[in-house]
């Protein structure tokens, strides 16, 4: 176990680092971010929302994989995020389907370099995923593949965890399991440190835990507290 501190003291410009989950967003990862002034990460994150505009906002990002990027209540625009899109900011962006970013974590955690996925032609996703899409030939037929995407750091968000990271994610899990698979090193960021009695996520892919109550408000966590919808929007306002 360690504090929330020092697991993000360990990054390092350069590193991808995933955020999760889908729906639970690591708000008190990304305040620790800020507060230590990180930059230069290519963040990895399947539901964008919030979290994603305060780190474009606020200097941490050089590089993002996501699959959208917009406030849930409302829903409204995300500001930082569009004026760097519009803007053209120093950034690299990939846009992904989630399944098809999901995909990608899982060729990673396959140790394969692509995996075929499936891309409506008539979407813009292939202009938008900056580099990740490629059409191949085998002797199987053409396809459309996407880039593995292996992971330095990723930080799992769990209701319950134990000493030895056992943890029981509850819903929804999203894409954290195969981002636990794909990543060299795991941080499960837990509400509770208690008993395990229904794992979602062995211990044994997990590097280490950390304890914080209330990890991922203003989102909300079933059965333990609800999302914040005044504070989202407030932030829609701009407040």
């Amino acid at each position: 176990m360690t504090t929330l501190a020092e697991a993000v003291e360990s990054l390092r410009p350069g590193d991808t680092v995933w955020l999760g989950n889908f729906g639970a967003q690591l708000f008190a990862v990304g305040e620790e971010l800020v507060r230590q002034g990180a930059a230069g990460l290519h963040v990895v994150i399947a539901s964008g929302g919030l979290l994603l505009d305060r780190l474009i906002g606020a200097g941490v990002v050089a590089e993002v994989t996501f699959a959208h990027c917009w406030n849930a209540v409302g829903p409204a625009p995300t500001p930082h995020f569009r004026r760097a899109w519009q803007a053209g900011a120093d950034i690299r962006w990939h846009e992904l389907p989630m399944g098809v970013l999901a995909a990608a974590l899982g060729a990673a955690a396959h140790g394969v370099p692509f995996v075929p996925v499936r891309v409506h032609p008539e979407t813009g996703y292939r202009d938008w995923a900056g580099g990740m899409l490629a059409e191949v030939a085998s002797p199987f037929g053409p396809a459309t593949v996407v880039r593995a995407l292996p992971l330095d750091v990723a930080f799992v968000h769990a209701s319950l965890a134990d000493e030895a990271g056992n943890a029981r994610i509850g819903a929804p899990p999203g894409e954290a399991l195969v981002a636990a698979q794909a990543a060299r090193r795991v941080v499960v960021v837990a509400e509770e440190l208690g008993e395990v009695r229904e794992v979602d996520l062995l211990g044994l892919l997990v590097d280490t835990v950390v304890v914080v109550p209330g990890a991922v408000a203003p989102d909300g966590v079933p059965g333990r507290y609800p999302r914040d919808v005044a504070a989202y929007q407030a932030y829609g306002r701009g407040a």
